[in-house]
């Protein structure tokens, strides 16, 4: 019986632990998030959007508020695009950082503050935002991003621009293309 307590304990003491720094990264990035929560796209998703988003190893890639890394990874592994990712939560930055020394890939990862960012430099900008964040990004992308950048959006639409395809993997997933004004 001790030992079975023992497991269960080593079992839900690290357990416990990952939760508590979950809880503690959200309320400590909860003011710049706007509520947001780290939650990672589904793989079903990710293979969606590289499917309908060719990419050359080149190609300038940004993913903005990037949580673990796993779009950039996958970016990586099927294209062989070195992308970079913004991230501010302090968990979702350490996971990112650590899968990809683990999976040794050689993605970024920036444990800053994406509209402090100049995302001129981009040819493709992947987002998974909470309409509140879009609604602020909108503008930012309209006045920054170059003619011809695509902007994907999971889940929810980036207010004031026209999607040229949207594409329905469990949730809705936008893409948009910037036109010339």
């Amino acid at each position: 019986m001790k030992i079975f307590l023992l497991a269960i304990l080593l079992v839900l003491l690290p357990l416990a632990f990952l939760k508590l720094c979950y809880a503690i990264s959200t309320i400590f990035v909860l003011g710049k998030t706007k509520g947001a929560l780290f939650v990672s796209t589904s793989r079903a998703k990710i293979e969606a959007i590289l499917d309908n988003l060719p990419m050359e190893p080149e190609t300038r890639l940004v993913d903005l508020g990037c949580g673990d890394g796993r779009f950039l990874r996958a970016a990586f592994k099927r294209y062989g695009v070195k992308g970079v990712g913004f991230e501010i939560n302090p968990w979702a930055y350490f996971l990112a950082c650590l899968w990809n020394l683990l999976l040794r890939v050689p993605v970024k990862i920036k444990r800053k503050n994406f509209f402090k960012e100049d995302l001129s430099r981009y040819d493709v900008i992947f987002c998974y935002l909470f309409p509140d964040l879009l609604l602020e990004l909108s503008p930012k992308l309209q006045k920054e991003v170059r003619v011809g950048t695509i902007i994907v959006s999971a889940n929810f639409p980036l207010p004031g621009w026209e999607p040229y395809l949207i594409l329905r993997v469990e949730d809705p997933i936008y893409f948009y293309c910037k036109r010339p004004s």
